[in-house]
């Protein structure tokens, strides 16, 4: 299990590095564009297309980093009411029924790579089953995401998840 959670770790580092260099190029895209349309007064035609596209795919990418590191957008009334051992077990419901929203959101994916694959975008020209790639390959990074959470959570019932989180973090820093 250890080797799992290992090589989730090393692919989460990868999928941060690489929206890392999205997240840049996408900037250097729209100033690249303000500069050229504002001050040269010749506006790139691909540029907005290809932000949109980054943008798309760094929202994907990045959501399966956020669920890993406990970083989404939660209510956290109830489980802070509960036991420690309950909101534990809360949590793993919680990832389970994600799991759940991911597998439909990845067949789902696939289904539309199909339907838009006959598609090409109008600025940069490209085949939009590239753009729409970031559904399925965000879906299963949030699948494998999920369940390594899951993982930990099971391994570690001794510790509340702040303290796994931070246990996280220790484990970063190493």
């Amino acid at each position: 299990m250890q080797l799992a959670m290992k090589c989730i770790d090393v692919l989460n580092k990868i999928v941060g590095i690489i929206v890392g260099i999205m997240l840049a190029a996408m900037s250097v895209i729209i100033i690249a564009q303000i500069l050229c349309r504002f001050v040269f007064e010749i506006p790139l035609t691909w540029s907005e297309e290809a932000a949109r596209y980054l943008m798309v795919y760094t929202v994907f990418l990045g959501a399966s980093l956020a669920l890993r590191h406990h970083k989404m957008i939660a209510i956290e009334v109830l489980p802070d009411l509960l036991k420690p051992s309950l909101r534990r077990m809360l949590k793993i419901a919680i990832m389970l029924i994600s799991i759940v929203f991911f597998i439909i959101l990845l067949v789902q994916g696939i289904d539309m790579l199909e339907i838009v694959q006959r598609q090409v975008s109008a600025a940069i020209g490209i085949t939009m089953d590239i753009p729409y790639f970031a559904i399925p390959l965000g879906a299963l990074l949030m699948i494998i995401n999920a369940i390594a959470v899951i993982i930990e959570l099971v391994q570690n019932e001794n510790l509340e998840t702040s303290e796994v989180a931070e246990v996280l973090k220790k484990g970063e820093n190493l």
